[in-house]
């Protein structure tokens, strides 16, 4: 009986190891949990490592300036705006903000109406002597 040697790369024998342990019926537990706060620390320290990094930067030290220009080139700059423009309900927006305002403008012109209203009034009441207490009952 030849033994073959195991092809698979190191971490993938630890990795199964652990996987066991995790499996015993006291320590189990701790291994599992020791998995779950190392992945944890790790999320927290791949974030800061990723904030950190200035990919912008990178892509310039990586590419030269000709291959990202051929990139941009590539990109139909029209056809795009015309899929974001037709992704946008550009009517009902317009529709929408023009009816508040409307609203608002309408809301406008009738106080000032009745202001107005109120002022012309006062004036002909003054005008022929009628006296203020009067007017208000009447409404």
């Amino acid at each position: 009986m030849t033994t073959e040697p195991d092809s698979r790369p190191p971490q993938s024998m630890l990795v199964d190891a652990y996987r066991v342990c995790e499996g015993l019926p006291v320590l189990g537990g701790l291994f599992t949990r020791g998995r779950l706060e190392a992945k944890a620390v790790l999320s927290l320290i791949m974030a800061a490592v990723i904030d950190e990094l200035d990919l912008t930067a990178i892509i310039r030290d990586k590419l030269d300036a000709e291959a990202i220009e051929a990139v941009i080139a590539r990109i139909d700059l029209i056809n795009l705006a015309d899929q974001v423009i037709d992704g946008v309900d550009l009517p009902t927006i317009i529709r929408e903000s023009t009816t508040s305002v409307t609203a608002d403008v309408m809301t406008d012109v009738r106080s000032q109406g009745e202001r107005a209203d109120d002022a012309v009034a006062g004036f002909v009441d003054r005008m022929l002597g009628r006296r203020q207490g009067r007017r208000d009952r009447s409404r």
